[in-house]
């Protein structure tokens, strides 16, 4: 078994020195109380002066002992140890000396030395501590019997009148006591220092692989988070990203009971999160999470696409069946329209000939804009510059819009794209924002890049999104325009997710905001 460290072994050297005052003071406090409590006591008696004297020469010693142990060098921590022990029992029979020999209570204090020598030093101390208290107490007690010392007390006269057999009755006696305390607290040591160490390697053990479960919980991409009650306890890399929304999602998931021991799903802001709560040790739960954002928008997309397509036979049926009928109801109109003017120039019929061909004007445009949103056109993939186009689109708006301020700041960057269908995007946007403000207010355009995105926004000054339909603001048909198609956003959104970027639509202090992302890193 390991010895005690330095710092072990002098924590438990100070320990011993603090006990050892409390027994020295012990000591002075009877000196002071034996006059009141025994009858012609002589405090001024030889014994007595002996006894207080030697009693501060200890105390003075173990107020050094306590300094100098702080700073004696490792090495010598030991002998220092041995020194103190040597001098305690050497007192405490001094002590005993002047307060009855061998039968003197004053004796069972080097008990104390005893154990703690075998807790320093194991079963080597307490047997040289035993060995060298009995020692003492054997040539204390050869002296008064040969008359080398004189019976100073009649407690020592009454002990050692007595014969030898009783004499070594009781000092074998204190042998086997003593011996048998040092051997006791040095097993005990040893054994607490061998669970003590058990337990260290269990702990260091258990550090270590918690820190390893950590880090590959860290690398996997997958939400993890234990819970201690409410506060969290851990928190891997993946589920940092979602800081926003985090504390929110923790308190709903564990109050979901479905979720307990089975898959929930739900959305928390802009994320779709499946996810699960199990119970972990020490009455933690985990919670562990992934993100089905991307996979729920594929799914939308592939949806919408479906719907598109179904729209695209739908349209191309009527425009078989209707538009050209149509055209010639239009132009027959026209001609109606002429021929009655010639005849009856101021006639009623000439206010409702116009109704037809406006009215059948307005389903034509309708078609033609059912046929631009569904047929499949290519894109001309080349670097372009955002800013350039914007310019030109901004100028050529203002003319038809003299009564709205547009303000464009974009910065000058490449990106890949179709320079003619961005031009619609921001037509379509610049159309949408003008309609909402009826044709006065401001529009603002600015841009914002990092490494991988670069974004435009459209901020304008007019009502906003009504925000319940802020997730419908692109879906194909949906307008809260009176004469509205629901066709100019859809177009955009598929314009630019054809690009591979996003669009966002939201609300402002001053009015509604779009943002564009080409979600493509910046040449």
């Amino acid at each position: 078994m390991s010895r005690l460290s330095a710092d072990e072994f002098r924590n438990h050297l100070n320990y011993y020195l603090v006990i050892r005052f409390f027994f020295i003071f012990t000591v002075i406090f009877s000196f002071f109380l034996f006059p009141f409590i025994r009858e012609n006591t002589d405090i001024f008696s030889f014994s007595n002066k002996f006894f207080l004297v030697t009693s501060f020469i200890m105390l003075v010693f173990n107020i050094v002992s306590l300094i100098v142990s702080r700073y004696i060098n490792e090495k010598f921590l030991t002998l220092f140890a041995y020194l103190q022990f040597v001098i305690e029992i050497l007192f405490w029979v001094l002590i005993s000396y002047i307060s009855g020999g061998i039968s003197s209570p004053y004796l069972y204090v080097i008990i104390i030395n005893i154990i703690y020598a075998g807790i320093l030093m194991r079963e080597k101390g307490a047997i040289i501590t035993t060995l060298y208290a009995f020692f003492l107490l054997l040539m204390q007690g050869v002296c008064i019997k040969s008359d080398f010392l004189p019976l100073i007390t009649s407690e020592l006269v009454k002990t050692y009148s007595a014969s030898w057999e009783s004499y070594f009755s009781r000092l074998f006696t204190y042998l086997l006591f003593f011996s048998f305390t040092g051997f006791v607290a040095s097993r005990i040591t040893r054994s607490f220092r061998q669970a003590n160490n058990s337990l260290e390697e269990s702990t260091r053990i258990s550090k270590e692989m918690q820190k390893h479960f950590f880090a590959i919980f860290s690398q996997i991409n997958i939400g993890i988070v234990i819970l201690n009650e409410t506060e969290k306890f851990y928190v891997n890399r993946y589920a940092t990203q979602f800081n926003n929304i985090l504390d929110k999602f923790l308190a709903e998931a564990t109050k979901d009971a479905l979720s307990n021991g089975a898959w929930s799903e739900k959305k928390f802001g802009d994320f779709w999160l499946s996810y699960t709560v199990m119970p972990y040790i020490d009455n933690q739960k985990v919670v562990i999470f992934s993100d089905l954002t991307e996979t729920r928008k594929r799914e939308e997309s592939f949806e919408l696409q479906q719907k598109l397509a179904s729209i695209g036979k739908l349209t191309a049926t009527i425009a078989h069946e209707i538009k050209n009928p149509l055209t010639s109801l239009i132009g027959a109109s026209e001609l109606m329209f002429s021929e009655i003017k010639e005849i009856q120039p101021e006639s009623e019929t000439e206010e409702l000939i116009e109704i037809v061909r406006r009215e059948g004007t307005r389903v034509k445009t309708l078609l033609d804009s059912l046929f631009r949103y569904t047929e499949e056109t290519s894109y001309t993939i080349m670097e372009c510059d955002p800013s350039s186009i914007l310019s030109d689109v901004v100028t050529l708006f203002r003319l038809g819009h003299p009564k709205v301020k547009i303000t464009c700041n974009v910065e000058e960057f490449s990106v890949l794209g179709d320079a003619e269908k961005l031009k619609q995007v921001f037509w379509n946007i610049l159309t949408n924002s003008v309609e909402e403000m009826n044709d006065e207010g401001e529009i603002d355009i600015f841009s914002e890049h990092s490494d991988n995105s670069f974004k435009i926004y459209f901020d304008d000054t007019g009502p906003g999104f009504i925000e319940k339909n802020l997730d419908k603001i692109f879906d194909p048909f949906f307008s809260t325009k009176k004469r509205g198609t629901g066709l100019g956003l859809a177009l955009v959104y598929r314009i630019i997710t054809k690009h591979g970027g996003k669009i966002k639509a939201m609300n402002t202090e001053k009015g509604a905001r779009i943002i564009i992302d080409f979600g493509i890193k910046v040449k």
